[in-house]
C-alpha cells in the first residue's frame, strides 16, 4: 500500500511538472528593445500574419519610442514566428524567437509622402530588421544571406531556370547553398526554410508534379505552420488546383464533396485513393486551399455550400491551426450583404476615451473612413456638418479616421470642433478595415438601430445620402406600423 501511493505521488508529481512546462512554454513571450532617435515619441504597432494561407495581419502590441529613441516590448511567442512593424516606407520583418530579448536596429526613418499616404494601392518596402546581440542564435542573419543568395541566383540565370528548364542549374545551386550554409545544419528552423525554398525552386523547373513532391515533402511529415516557406511551396502546388480541374479526375470528385456533398469528410474520401495524401492532417491542410481558392469564383462554385463546407470543417477539425485558418478564411472571404452584423471594433476618440459599436445601437450609424489630409473627405465633412443637424435625432455620424498617428488625429479633432460627430482613430487597427473591406477613401457605410449592415456601400453625403437615408427610415416605419397592426389583429382574435 505504501508502494502503491508512493508511485501515486510519484505520478501526481510528474503530472504537475508537464503541465507546469506546458504552461511555460504557451507564456513564453520574446522582447524587442533598440535606440532609434529618429523614430523618438512615434507610436508603432507590431504585426504577425494570422497564418500563411491568407496573410491577414493580426497586432501583437503596440509601443512608444521614448523622447531619447529607446524602445522595448514583449508579446506572447511560443514558437518562431515572423512579425512586422510599419515603419515609414518601410515594412519591416524579424524572426522573434521565445524566451529571447533581441536587440533590433530600425532603418534610417523615410516618412511616406502625402501621396503615399493618400494612395490605397501604396506598397511598403520589404526590409528585414537587423538583430544586433544575436540572442536569435544568428537565425535573421542567415536567413538574409541566404534569401539574398537565392534572389541574386535567379535573377542571373533566370532564362536557363523558366525558360529553358535547366535541371543541373538547380542541383548546382542547391549543392552550393548546403556547402555555403553547412555550419547551420543543426538549426532547425533555417534548414525548412532552406529546403523548402530550394524544393520550390525544383518544382518550377522541372518536377511539376505536385503529387510527387507532395508524397516526397508533406506526407507523414510535420505541418510546419509558421514556416513561410513550407507553406510558399504548398500553395505553389496546390493554389487554384480546383478552380483549374472541377471539370475532370480528383477535382471532380472535390468539387462534388463541397458543392453538393458539403461534407469535409467526403473530400478526404476522395483523396484516399491518392497515397501521396493519405494523411488527413494533410487532407484538411489542402481542403482548406480548396475552399480558400473557391470563394474566388461564385459562378462555379456558389459561396452558399463553400461556407457550409468551410463551418463543418471548423466544427469537426481536431486541429487547432486549422480552426484558427478555418475562420480567417472566413474573415478574408465573408463578404458583407445588408442584413449581416457587422464585427464589433473597440476604437479611441481623440480624449483617449473608447467606444465599440453598442455605443451607437437605438440609431442608425453612418460609417466613414477618412483622413484628414485627404481633400475629398474634408469636403464631405462641411457636407456632414449641415446634415447632422438635420439628422441626428436618428443617426449617428462616426468617421473611421486613419491619420498619420493618433498626435495629428487628436490635433485635428481638437481645432474642429465644429464637426461635431464621434470620430474614431482606425491607424493602428488594420483588423477593422479588414473585417469592413475599407480600402478607398472616402468611403461609406449605413447600420441599421441593432448594428445590422443595411448599405455596404452607402452614397456619400454629396451624393444625396439624406434622401436615400429618409426613404429607408419611413420604409422601417411603415413595416414597424404594420406590423404593430397586425400584432394587434391577432390580438382581438
Amino acid at each position: 500500500m505504501i508502494v502503491f501511493r508512493s508511485r501515486c505521488m510519484k505520478f501526481f508529481a510528474l503530472c504537475c511538472l508537464v503541465l507546469c512546462a506546458s504552461g511555460f512554454l504557451h507564456a513564453q513571450t520574446c522582447t524587442l528593445r533598440g535606440n532609434a532617435p529618429e523614430y523618438a515619441n512615434q507610436s508603432i504597432v507590431l504585426y504577425s500574419y494570422a497564418d500563411y494561407f491568407t496573410k491577414l495581419e493580426d497586432k501583437l502590441a503596440a509601443f512608444t519610442v521614448d523622447s531619447q529613441g529607446n524602445f522595448s516590448l514583449s508579446f506572447p511567442c511560443a514558437k518562431i514566428r515572423e512579425v512586422f512593424m510599419y515603419l515609414g516606407v518601410y515594412k519591416g520583418f524579424v524572426y522573434a524567437v521565445p524566451g529571447k530579448t533581441m536587440e533590433i536596429a530600425l532603418p534610417p526613418l523615410t516618412e511616406k509622402t502625402l501621396a503615399d499616404e493618400l494612395n490605397p494601392y501604396f506598397t511598403h518596402e520589404d526590409l528585414t530588421l537587423g538583430v544586433l546581440n544575436n540572442s536569435d542564435g544568428g537565425l535573421n542573419e542567415v536567413l538574409l544571406d541566404f534569401n539574398s543568395e537565392y534572389a541574386n541566383y535567379v535573377e542571373q540565370n533566370f532564362t536557363a531556370l523558366y525558360q529553358l528548364k535547366e535541371k543541373r542549374y538547380v542541383d548546382d545551386f542547391a549543392q552550393y547553398i548546403d556547402s555555403v550554409f553547412a555550419a547551420h545544419k543543426n538549426n532547425e528552423f533555417f534548414v525548412n526554410y532552406k529546403n523548402y525554398t530550394l524544393n520550390n525552386l525544383r518544382y518550377v523547373v522541372y518536377v511539376r508534379d505536385a503529387l510527387t513532391v507532395t508524397r516526397r515533402h508533406y506526407l507523414n511529415k510535420p505541418i510546419l505552420y509558421n514556416n513561410a516557406a513550407y507553406m510558399d511551396l504548398f500553395q505553389q502546388m496546390w493554389h487554384d488546383y480546383l478552380p483549374r480541374n472541377h471539370m475532370k479526375g480528383m477535382g471532380k470528385d472535390m468539387k462534388i464533396a463541397i458543392i453538393y456533398g458539403k461534407s469535409p469528410t467526403m473530400f478526404k474520401e476522395v483523396l484516399e485513393k491518392q497515397a501521396s495524401l493519405r494523411n488527413d492532417t494533410l487532407k484538411e491542410l489542402l481542403l482548406l486551399q480548396c475552399l480558400d481558392d473557391c470563394f474566388k469564383m461564385p459562378a462555379v462554385f456558389p459561396p452558399a455550400p463553400v461556407k457550409q463546407t468551410l463551418d463543418s470543417l471548423m466544427r469537426i477539425t481536431k486541429i487547432p491551426e486549422h480552426k484558427a485558418i478555418a475562420q480567417n478564411i472566413w474573415r478574408k472571404r465573408n463578404v458583407l450583404t445588408a442584413g449581416d452584423a457587422v464585427s464589433d471594433f473597440l476604437l479611441m476618440q481623440h480624449d483617449s476615451t473608447q467606444c465599440n459599436l453598442a455605443t451607437f445601437r437605438g440609431k442608425y450609424v453612418y460609417i466613414n473612413y477618412c483622413r484628414s489630409e485627404n481633400y475629398a473627405c474634408v469636403q464631405d465633412y462641411k457636407v456632414l456638418q449641415e446634415m447632422n443637424k438635420k439628422t441626428k435625432r436618428d443617426l449617428h455620424i462616426v468617421t473611421l479616421s486613419a491619420d498619420k498617428n493618433f498626435e495629428t488625429f487628436r490635433e485635428f479633432a481638437h481645432n474642429n470642433p465644429q464637426y461635431n460627430w464621434t470620430f474614431l482613430y482606425v491607424g493602428d487597427h488594420p483588423e477593422v478595415l479588414q473585417n469592413y473591406r475599407l480600402k478607398a477613401m472616402p468611403s461609406y457605410m449605413l447600420l441599421d438601430t441593432e448594428g445590422a449592415l443595411v448599405l455596404n456601400s452607402a452614397p456619400s453625403p454629396l451624393d444625396n445620402f439624406q434622401q436615400k437615408f429618409a426613404d429607408i427610415v419611413i420604409e422601417k416605419r411603415k413595416r414597424d406600423a404594420e406590423q404593430k397592426k397586425q400584432q394587434q389583429k391577432y390580438k382581438l382574435w
